[in-house]
């Protein structure tokens, strides 16, 4: 989870620093998401096995069960920073630089306001919560 924190923080930087979002601060915010549901699979292994590495977040987070346990407005946050994946580009897809100048200071201000919660939910009501814990598929 303090990679989580540490990539939400530096895209928050990012954010403040230029007065608006680039790719560098849209990969940060991606990665904050990422590394919150792999943490998760941390939690249960104490490790993250090669076969969770390489994942879309939502495949993701459906593969292990924790799609159902976010409440709706995180579920949502976690399909918006899905497709801020500079990794995964599929033909027919945006450029991501098209995608990250495309969305509004207005857009990445909600963002970064909901990724702390993101963050707070996995690391409390999640990880943190042995019934949640257990519900989950692994």
């Amino acid at each position: 989870m303090n990679e989580s924190r540490g990539s939400f923080g530096a895209a928050h930087s990012r954010f403040n620093d230029i007065s608006s979002m680039d790719v560098t601060g849209a990969g940060a915010l991606f990665m904050s998401a990422e590394y919150a549901v792999k943490a998760v699979i941390v939690e249960h292994y104490g490790f993250l096995p090669p076969s969770f590495e390489t994942h879309r977040i939502v495949n993701l987070s459906h593969r292990i069960a924790l799609w159902p346990q976010l409440p709706s407005d995180l579920r949502t946050h976690l399909a918006d920073m899905a497709l801020l994946d500079p990794n995964v580009r599929y033909p027919r897809e945006t450029a991501y630089e098209t995608l990250v100048s495309s969305s509004s200071n207005a857009e990445w201000q909600q963002r970064l306001t909901t990724a702390p919660r993101f963050i707070q939910y996995i690391e409390r009501d999640v990880i943190g919560n042995p019934t949640t814990l257990g519900k989950l598929t692994f």
